[in-house]
Order: C-alpha cells, then structure tokens, then sequence
C-alpha cells in the first residue's frame, strides 16, 4: 500500500474499544481489506509517531476489516486519542 490514509479508514470506538484503550493499551482501527498487518503497523507508527507492538485483524460480519494495534509504550494509546479528537 503506497499512503497512510490509504491503509486506514477511521479509528474503531465503542465502549469495549475504550476498555482496551484504557487498561490493554490497544487502539481498533477500521482499515482497508488489502491491507496486511505489516502495511498496518507501518501506516499507524508513521501516521501517530507511537511504537506498535502487536497488530491482530479480524474481518466483521459487515465486510469491514478491524485491526486491533497494541502498543509499545506505556499510555501510547491515550495519547492519541488526545490528540486526534476522540476525548
């Protein structure tokens, strides 16, 4: 995959989603079919400047591919959503 925006679609937040965010240090993402979790991983570390350290990826009932990124430093996860928006 060649752009960031072209690997993910938007962030992935629910109340299990914040769970993850608060005591797993784990952001979902909504990201491309095609995308595999090398592409994942680089597009998310380049976009957020946060160190991933695990991606897992599920595709739902509804066709969406789901991409569950954990990441590397402590409190990763809550900065970004800071700083994109979400609270």
């Amino acid at each position: 995959m060649s752009a960031d925006h072209d690997v993910i679609d938007h962030p992935h937040v629910t109340e299990k989603a914040m769970d993850l965010m608060e005591f797993d240090n784990t952001l979902q993402f909504v990201v491309s079919l095609s995308a595999d979790k090398g592409d994942i991983e680089e597009a998310i570390e380049e976009s957020y400047d946060e160190e991933v350290a695990s991606v897992n990826t599920l595709i739902t009932m509804d066709g969406e591919k789901k991409a569950t990124v954990r990441f590397a430093e402590d409190d990763a996860a809550e900065n970004i959503m800071s700083r994109i928006g979400v609270f």
